[in-house]
């Protein structure tokens, strides 16, 4: 009696997920969400050198109150909606700060002054 067919796995291959999450994540990353890591102190109080934020980059209208990502001359900064120029070319607006932990959570601007 002849052995019966080998039949091939029915699983995708190891190779064909990784590429396909790699695909996703470059998607989500260009299209909706980019991380920004703050270079400077120059937005404190609000933000402090080392803070890791969300941008969501379908949200390009800066409204009172938030920040956004602002690409000057191919230099991204972050800038209170309020001083957004009408010129400017916002990225997208930040929506979340995930590092450090202790100061997760969603991201508003702050008008407080800063202390000499």
């Amino acid at each position: 009696m002849p052995a019966p067919a080998a039949t091939g796995s029915r699983r995708p291959g190891v190779l064909v997920v990784l590429v396909v999450g790699v695909l996703a994540a470059a998607l989500v990353r260009g299209l909706l969400l980019e991380s920004y890591h703050v270079p400077s102190a120059a937005n404190a109080p609000t933000f402090e050198p080392g803070d890791r934020v969300l941008v969501l980059k379908t949200d390009r209208r800066a409204e009172a109150g938030d920040v956004a990502l602002v690409d000057d001359g191919g230099a991204l900064h972050l800038s209170p909606a309020t001083e957004v120029g009408t010129g400017a070319d916002v990225v997208g607006t930040v929506v979340w700060r995930f590092w450090p932990l202790d100061r997760l959570g969603a991201v508003r601007s702050s008008t407080a002054p800063v202390a000499p």
